[in-house]
């Protein structure tokens, strides 16, 4: 039978309990417009009657001894905490992806009077001018001034994607390679404070909900997977105490390093390559060292960032398009074609110029600098003898008549250039051997901004699509572990009341022990 104070015990158990729920249903009024913090709950059991086969041992239990307050849990879902790092993952490819492509937008905007394509226009309206046909009210001058303030827009073209190209590896050094750095140390001193914690029995919940926020924050960066590892044995009350891992993982999933054991980290670097074959404008590479030895540092192949805004940032700096065979048009496509439009541009009007076979010998543009590689957009130029020639210099007809004959009338060169510059077939650029432009001088240079617009809005529809499944997910996680004050409210009620119904329950077993230790044996008295 139970024991003569049974009830106070399992009156005094749940007042601790309904106390302890009450406690915790404070704490999260309290933090309600806490960010990051998690919904927390007490966890309670029943505890069942003792039934020990001992020589003393009370025996024949009608009920059991109470409730026990076995700690205290984060309301959380571990699948969608993993979904969304996945799709974090995702938005900050396609976010960095798109801040690059919109910065050469702005450098090869063709919507306005001041880009290329306007430029080149008004060459072909200053060269019309020339012509019997276009009123003979341009000059030679014109022309020259036309020609290079056309290569100037090219320069300055060139020069703002170089410092755009700066400018996103600046980005990937200092903000995504920085900050994953800072979080990938942060997060390794958390789980030492959590662990220890959770060694003395004392639940970090506070500090769990900080290493959540920067594990979430983390997964924009790269591609990983967070998992729970045995400690070898180490248990508290009977829950094992167990390792958080951070692994870098590979499109199915698959652990390719870790970067998180613990207390223990891994840390990135960025570097530069130079010039090669396969990337002519350089190449940037991201370095990983190693948990035991710190001082050395690997290569980390691209394909090993599968998203994340460092795999951004790797697509915009390292990837050509048609011209490496990529999947991405990044700067070095837009580079690449316009290096090749500008040298194109040139080779005819110095075709047209030229009175030799080799086609060299009047040459209108050249490059600024020697030319030791060939004309390029940021170096192309009006050439030293046309710069210097006061008139002349441009050839106006390709008649040479006779001796003594005045020909300085005819315009028909002149017409020439405007036939190669305004040809359908005037300008073919290849990469990798397969044409990806055939046409006019001037179609060249707006097919520039026709696939610019096109990669920025697929990138633009893609990083929306990606934010917005990014949001659902975070919604349906905030509906688990955010702090709603009505249902607390409810929770503060229902609390109060089982204290208070405990309470009640002391009371009456404290008036039955009374009524036992006091007024038994005194009938008759």
């Amino acid at each position: 039978m139970s024991t003569t104070f049974e009830g106070l015990y399992i009156a005094k158990s749940g007042v601790q309990a309904a106390r302890s729920s009450l406690n915790i249903t404070g704490q999260n009024i309290s933090n309600v417009n806490t960010a990051g913090y998690t919904r927390q709950r007490v966890d309670q059991s029943a505890i069942p009657p003792s039934a020990g086969k001992m020589l003393y041992a009370s025996s024949g239990a009608l009920s059991g001894e109470g409730v026990a307050a076995t700690g205290v849990s984060q309301l959380r879902n571990t699948f969608l905490d993993a979904q969304y790092r996945t799709q974090g993952a995702k938005c900050g490819a396609s976010s960095a992806l798109l801040d690059g492509m919109d910065s050469i937008e702005q450098i090869l905007n063709e919507s306005t009077t001041d880009g290329i394509s306007a430029q080149l226009g008004n060459l072909l309206t200053q060269l019309q001018g020339m012509t019997s046909n276009g009123g003979g009210t341009a000059t030679e001058s014109t022309v020259r001034n036309a020609a290079s303030l056309l290569t100037t827009f090219f320069n300055i073209a060139a020069h703002n994607i170089d410092a755009t190209q700066q400018k996103q590896l600046g980005y990937l050094q200092d903000h995504a390679v920085g900050q994953a750095n800072i979080l990938m140390r942060d997060i390794a001193s958390l789980n030492q404070q959590i662990k220890s914690a959770n060694i003395a029995g004392t639940p970090a919940l506070e500090l769990t909900d900080q290493r959540n926020a920067m594990i979430d924050e983390l997964s924009q960066y790269m591609n990983i997977r967070v998992s729970e590892v045995d400690n070898g044995g180490v248990s508290v009350k009977g829950q094992p105490v167990t390792d958080l891992e951070i692994s870098l993982v590979d499109g199915d999933g698959k652990t390719i390093r870790s970067l998180v054991s613990n207390d223990r980290y891994v840390q990135l670097k960025v570097e530069t390559l130079p010039p090669d074959a396969t990337y002519p404008y350089g190449k940037a590479t991201v370095q990983i060292n190693k948990m035991a030895d710190p001082d050395t540092y690997t290569d980390l192949p691209d394909s090993q960032f599968v998203s994340g805004e460092i795999h951004g940032y790797l697509q915009f700096l390292n990837e050509s398009g048609e011209f490496d065979g990529t999947a991405t048009r990044g700067v070095g496509y837009y580079k690449q074609v316009l290096d090749e439009t500008a040298r194109k541009f040139a080779e005819l009007m110095n075709k047209a110029n030229s009175t030799n076979d080799a086609q060299d010998n009047a040459p209108l543009f050249a490059a600024s600098d020697g030319g030791a590689a060939g004309i390029t957009a940021a170096n192309i130029t009006i050439a030293p003898g046309w710069e210097s020639d006061g008139k002349g210099y441009l050839r106006t007809t390709r008649e040479t008549g006779n001796a003594g004959d005045d020909n300085s009338a005819g315009t028909d060169n002149i017409e020439y250039m405007i036939r190669l510059l305004e040809g359908s077939d005037a300008v073919t650029i290849e990469a990798n051997g397969k044409s990806v432009f055939t046409g006019s001088m001037q179609g060249a240079v707006d097919d520039i901004s026709l696939k610019l617009g096109q990669d920025i809005g697929s990138l633009a529809s893609q990083s929306e699509a990606d934010a917005s499944t990014l949001n659902n997910i975070d919604a349906g996680r905030q509906e688990i572990s955010s702090v709603d004050i009505n249902e607390e409210a409810i929770s503060l009620i229902q609390y109060n009341q089982a204290l208070a119904a405990s309470a009640r329950f002391m009371t009456t077993a404290d008036e039955v022990l009374d009524t036992i230790i006091n007024n038994m044996g005194l009938a008759g008295r």
